[in-house]
């Protein structure tokens, strides 16, 4: 009995070496098992509906219990959660074709040759086309929620415009209730640098980097705030590294006897590792730079063509404060999935992304889709901080 496959399904199926789907997805969790959204955890609920609410944490200290006489009732204690907005998760969906040639032309062996053609050479190239096409679309999918991430520390706020999301829906912010005067924008002379280009010429004459943080962060713990770093682009921290003001403080603080000159060549004759100490020792605060990009794909007016674009995730001008640990959850919405037998389904991100092997038979091409719903949202909006330092 021949039992060539006879459809595409039936090759593919070939060249998963016979596992189902969701368990040729499954492979990927090892690697895709590191999440770069520092601070934001899953939320254990998958929302059957796409409105959210923002739950406001406090920092869950506890209080003295209250005098009062024998005869009174307790007063309730705070547990620390509030609703302080609530809005709509988003979606996402992607996909891609997977490599028509290949396929066709195994395809094309198979009916010719029949069992011959289904040899190891077969399953690899089947292997390689599905893998690069859900590799692909799981990566496109971790990449989103970083870039929400480094936009929500790095701004306070995600927006979808036209920057990140060129093919869809624009004009979309999610505001996170981050206290005005938790935001500065620092203007004329007092900004780092008073132009795009940061160089020594540019230096904001009044402006004095480590000393406008040390005070944000000596101004915090005043306030209560809970422990906690800076951020800030990588981008930034290395010209940081050349502004004269903050030479002259590194310089000084290693040996107060020296001229102003002499500070700043002696701080700058240090490494990058050095001079970054000098300056969490001074400020009395952790930096953690970001050096993260994302890429979307964009039409090319000239090529007319998508080609795709680079773009920052942190937002280049800013610094923020953000604190330590869990500082908010990441929601999602669970996909609805129809019982096709025209398609094969896996789900990954503990059931949270739906993946979707479809044959279109107009085209004659395969594809592999993704859908997803998810924001992340903080929950300690009031004990973060925005500083905009620069041009």
């Amino acid at each position: 009995m021949n039992n060539r496959p006879t459809d595409f399904y039936s090759l593919l199926a070939f060249g998963l070496g016979n596992v189902s789907f969701q368990q040729f997805v499954d492979r990927f969790k090892t690697k895709y098992n590191q999440e770069q959204t520092d601070g934001f955890v899953w939320d254990p609920e998958i929302q059957l509906d796409y409105t959210y609410e923002q739950l406001e944490t406090n920092l869950g200290i506890t209080t003295l219990p209250t005098y009062v006489d024998s005869e009174s009732d307790p007063y309730d204690r705070s547990l620390g959660n509030f609703v302080t907005g609530s809005n709509r998760i988003p979606t996402q969906k992607a996909r891609y074709a997977m490599n028509r040639k290949i396929l066709r032309e195994r395809m094309i062996a198979v009916q010719k040759f029949g069992q011959a053609a289904l040899n190891t050479e077969t399953r690899d190239a089947l292997l390689d086309i599905l893998f690069e096409s859900t590799d692909k679309l799981l990566q496109a999918n971790v990449n989103a929620r970083t870039h929400q991430r480094m936009r929500i520390c790095s701004t306070g706020q995600f927006t979808i415009d036209a920057e990140n999301n060129p093919q869809g829906l624009k004009g979309l912010t999610f505001d996170f209730g981050i206290p005005e005067a938790n935001k500065e924008t620092l203007a004329t002379t007092n900004r780092w640098w008073t132009k795009s280009e940061h160089t020594p010429a540019n230096e904001g004459s009044t402006a004095d980097p480590l000393e406008f943080l040390k005070k944000k962060r000596r101004a915090m713990r005043k306030l209560g705030y809970p422990s906690g770093h800076f951020e800030m682009s990588q981008d930034l921290l290395d010209d940081l590294y050349t502004h004269t003001a903050v030479l002259k403080r590194i310089g000084l603080s290693m040996n107060p006897l020296v001229t102003d000159a002499s500070a700043v060549t002696a701080a700058g004759n240090l490494p990058d590792e050095a001079k970054k100490t000098q300056i969490e020792r001074i400020i009395g605060c952790t930096i953690i730079p970001r050096d993260s990009l994302a890429a979307v794909d964009k039409f090319d007016e000239a090529a007319k063509a998508l080609k795709p674009v680079t773009i920052e995730n942190f937002a280049p001008c800013n610094v923020s404060f953000i604190p330590d640990g869990q500082i908010g959850t990441i929601k999602s919405v669970q996909q609805l999935s129809m019982n096709d037998p025209a398609t094969r389904i896996a789900w990954f991100d503990g059931n949270r992304t739906l993946l979707t092997q479809l044959y279109d038979s107009k085209n004659h091409a395969m594809y592999v889709t993704s859908e997803t719903s998810i924001l992340l949202v903080p929950q300690m909006p009031k004990y973060m901080q925005i500083y905009t330092v620069t041009a």
